[in-house]
């Protein structure tokens, strides 16, 4: 076999794979897109979405392509204007409040526990490690 058609495997150091960006803004670009967070998100959830649940994840989906676009034109240095920005602004919100919704929170999503939950852990260890010096 020549070294051409081998593919290379990530190291294990390296099996956590970033997200997909667009380098362009076109209809293949977008199901690339698509494909990718649609996987993601699911996986996040860890069960298969219900009707609601996909409907949520769609429009994820799109308000992220687009501020994925809005990014790109302020990266290549054009101004825009005020109403696209404000649009841009109520765009993250709606992220934000959909990712909420369908139950994505940070820190719970890589480490599989809600911040109140560490916060209570740490809390306990705390205690336990004082009540033991005090014995």
């Amino acid at each position: 076999m020549s070294a051409s058609t081998t593919t290379r495997q990530p190291s294990p150091e390296r099996a956590v794979r970033l997200p997909y960006r667009p380098r362009g803004f076109n209809k293949r670009s977008r199901q690339r897109f698509e494909r990718d967070r649609r996987g993601e998100l699911v996986r996040h959830l860890g069960h298969e979405p219900s009707y609601p649940e996909w409907l949520i994840i769609g429009r994820i989906i799109a308000i992220e392509f687009e501020l994925q676009k809005f990014d790109a034109k302020m990266l290549a240095g054009e101004e825009l204007s005020g109403h696209l920005l404000r649009g841009r602004l109520a765009a993250e919100t709606r992220l934000r409040l959909d990712l909420r919704e369908l139950g994505l929170r940070p820190g719970s999503v890589d480490k599989g526990e809600l911040p109140e939950a560490a916060l209570d852990r740490h809390l306990r260890a705390l205690t336990d490690r004082r009540e033991g010096k005090a014995a």
